[in-house]
């Protein structure tokens, strides 16, 4: 199921959610993505930061600048800028 971006978000959703994208970037389980290891760490790559930026831009429903990744390198920093981001009203009027 696709949470919208009216669904509430929070911490702990935004990095469950992002583990699994991870996840499939890198080719591991979900449950050897840790939320403070850098994602560099685990071969992230630039074009899949990209892809992954993308896809929180459809899964949030907001505008996500394709730097968030490499300025917010684990996700606790990554799910915490969102979540920042999130509280903005430009973001609650999408966009």
């Amino acid at each position: 199921m696709t949470q919208h971006a009216t669904d509430p978000h929070t911490h702990e959703s935004l990095s469950a959610w992002l583990s699994q994208q991870i996840a499939l970037y890198v080719k591991r389980p979900a449950t050897e993505i840790s939320a403070t290891v850098p994602l560099v760490e685990y071969g992230l790559d630039s074009v899949s930061a990209l892809s992954v930026a993308a896809e929180l831009e459809d899964y949030l429903g907001i505008a996500v600048d394709g730097t968030v990744m490499w300025d917010n390198p684990t996700i606790d920093a990554l799910s915490a800028a969102l979540i920042d981001e999130l509280a903005k009203p430009s973001a609650a009027a999408g966009h």
